[in-house]
C-alpha cells in the first residue's frame, strides 16, 4: 500500500480462538488496527457454514489435498468462528501484518499468532483427534484467517453475505 488506497479484508477467528477465550483479545487487536468495520457476525451451530461450503471456501489456498481440506472444513463449521469484514486504507497489508505468519511458531512477537502461540498445544490437545485427518501430519490450529489480496476477499465475502 503505496498510495493510501482504500481496500476490503476479510478476518475470520478460528474455533480455536474461541476455545481458549482468547476471541476478545484478538478482536481487540483488530479493532486497534484503525480500519472501519464494515460487517461481523458471529457464526455457531447451524448459523455457521456446513463442512461442504468450507471445503469450497478452503480449496484455492488448500488445493487438493483430501486430508486437509476434509480436516479444515470439519473444524470450522464445528465453530464458532466471528467473521469480520474490515476496510481502509492498506487494510490487507495492516491486518496480515498484524496476525503473523501462517505457521504460529515461525510469527514474530508482537503478532496474533505470535504472542497467543503458548499454551496452544495444550489447550488444542482435546481437539486434534476430532478433526485432524489419516494422511494430515500437519493438522494446523492457527486462530485467525485474513484474506491474503483484493482477490481473495471478493471471492471470501461471497461465503458471508448475511453479515451486519
Amino acid at each position: 500500500m503505496v498510495d493510501g488506497k482504500q481496500e476490503d479484508t476479510l478476518v475470520i477467528i478460528k474455533p480455536d480462538s474461541f476455545w481458549r477465550n482468547l476471541n476478545g483479545q484478538v478482536e481487540a487487536r483488530l479493532k486497534a488496527l484503525g480500519l472501519t468495520t464494515v460487517a461481523e457476525g458471529t457464526l455457531a451451530g447451524n448459523d455457521n457454514l456446513p463442512e461442504q461450503k468450507w471445503k469450497e471456501f478452503y480449496f484455492p489456498a488448500i488445493g487438493d489435498r483430501p486430508p486437509c481440506l476434509e480436516g479444515t472444513s470439519k473444524y470450522m463449521a464445528y465453530g464458532p468462528v466471528k467473521v469480520i469484514h474490515l476496510r481502509g486504507a492498506g487494510a490487507i497489508q495492516k491486518v496480515r501484518k498484524a496476525v503473523g505468519a501462517t505457521m504460529p511458531w515461525k510469527a514474530e512477537p508482537g503478532t496474533i499468532r505470535g504472542d497467543f502461540l503458548p499454551g496452544a498445544k495444550e489447550a488444542n490437545g482435546p481437539y486434534r483427534l476430532k478433526f485432524q485427518q489419516p494422511g494430515d501430519d500437519q493438522f494446523l490450529f492457527n486462530m485467525i484467517h485474513a484474506s491474503d489480496s483484493e482477490k481473495s476477499f471478493v471471492r471470501e465475502i461471497r461465503f458471508f453475505r448475511g453479515l451486519k
